[in-house]
C-alpha cells in the first residue's frame, strides 16, 4: 500500500512537472539567480580586497583553482588585486552598483520563484511590497548559505580527504545544513494553508538533490583535471544553477502534490499519466 501512495505520488508528481513547464521556469530563475549572485560576489571580493588579509585572498584563489579551474583562480586573483589597487571613491562607487544590482536580481529571484510556487499550487494570491522585500531577503540568503555550504563541503573534502569516511559524512552533514536551509522557503513561500510537516518531504528531496548535484560537480572537474577555461567555467556554473532551480521547483511540486493541491493522476490509453482537476 505505501509503494502504491509513493509511486502514485511520484506520478503525479511527473505530470504536474510537465503540465506546468518547470523546466522553463527553472531556467528564468537561474538566470535571474545568475545575476544576483555575481555583484554579490564582487562585493565579497571587496571587502576581502579592502580587508587586507593576504592568506585569505590566497586560500580563495586556491579553493577556486582547485574546485573550479585555474582560469576562474586567474581571474578572482586578478579582480582582488585589482581591487585593493583602486582608491577609495571607486570602491564606495562599485558597492553601491553591486548593491543595488543584488537587490534587483534578489528580486527578480522572487518574482520567477513566487510565479513558479503560484503556478504548480495553483493560487493566485498577490504579494505586498513589504512582502516581497522579505521574502526576495530570504531568497537571497538561502541561495547564500547554499552555495556557502557546498563550497565549504567542497572544500572540507579537498582539505581533510585523509580523513576516514569523511566523503560520506560530508555529504550527510551538508543534506541537513541544506535542509535547515530551505525549509523556510518552502514554508513560507506558498500562499496555502498548510503545516510544517508538509513541506518536509520536498525540503528533503531538495536538499539531497542539491547535495547529488554537487558531488556530480566534483567528479565533474576531477574528471576534466581543471583545465576549462573561463567561457566553460561560466556555461559549467550557469547550467548547475539551472539544474539547482530544477530540483528546488521539483520539491514544491512534491509538496503540492503531498498537501492535495493538484488532481489524481489517471493512465491515459497511450500509458502516460496525466492529472484531474482536484
Amino acid at each position: 500500500m505505501a509503494f502504491e501512495s509513493t509511486v502514485s505520488r511520484a506520478k503525479a508528481t511527473g505530470a504536474v512537472f510537465s503540465e506546468k513547464n518547470v523546466t522553463f521556469l527553472a531556467g528564468s530563475i537561474a538566470y535571474s539567480a545568475f545575476v544576483s549572485l555575481v555583484p554579490l560576489v564582487m562585493f565579497f571580493f571587496l571587502v576581502v580586497a579592502l580587508a587586507g588579509a593576504p592568506e585569505l585572498q590566497d586560500s580563495i584563489v586556491t579553493v577556486a583553482t582547485e574546485n573550479v579551474s585555474p582560469a576562474v583562480g586567474e581571474v578572482i586573483g586578478v579582480m582582488i588585486d585589482s581591487q585593493s589597487e583602486s582608491g577609495t571613491g571607486s570602491a564606495v562607487g562599485a558597492s553601491i552598483i553591486g548593491i543595488l544590482t543584488l537587490v534587483w536580481g534578489a528580486i527578480k529571484v522572487f518574482r520567477g520563484l513566487d510565479t513558479a510556487f503560484s503556478e504548480i499550487y495553483e493560487t493566485t494570491a498577490q504579494e505586498s511590497l513589504v512582502g516581497q522585500l522579505k521574502k526576495s531577503l530570504l531568497v537571497l540568503v538561502v541561495l547564500t548559505v547554499g552555495v556557502v555550504a557546498m563550497v565549504g563541503a567542497t572544500s572540507v573534502v579537498a582539505y581533510l580527504s585523509f580523513v576516514p569516511f569523511v566523503h560520506v559524512v560530508v555529504p550527510l552533514v551538508l543534506v541537513v545544513g541544506l535542509v535547515l536551509a530551505f525549509f523556510p522557503m518552502y514554508y513560507l513561500f506558498p500562499d496555502v494553508d498548510h503545516e510544517p510537516r508538509d513541506v518536509l518531504p520536498g525540503t528533503v528531496f531538495a536538499a539531497v538533490g542539491w547535495t547529488v548535484l554537487q558531488v556530480l560537480f566534483q567528479v565533474y572537474v576531477s574528471l576534466s583535471g581543471g583545465g576549462g577555461n573561463l567561457v566553460a567555467s561560466i556555461l559549467l556554473f550557469v547550467t548547475w544553477l539551472y539544474f539547482t532551480g530544477v530540483v528546488l521547483l521539483l520539491g514544491a511540486t512534491l509538496n503540492a502534490v503531498v498537501l492535495g493541491r493538484v488532481g489524481d493522476v489517471v493512465e491515459t490509453p497511450a500509458g502516460r499519466a496525466t492529472r484531474t482537476r482536484p
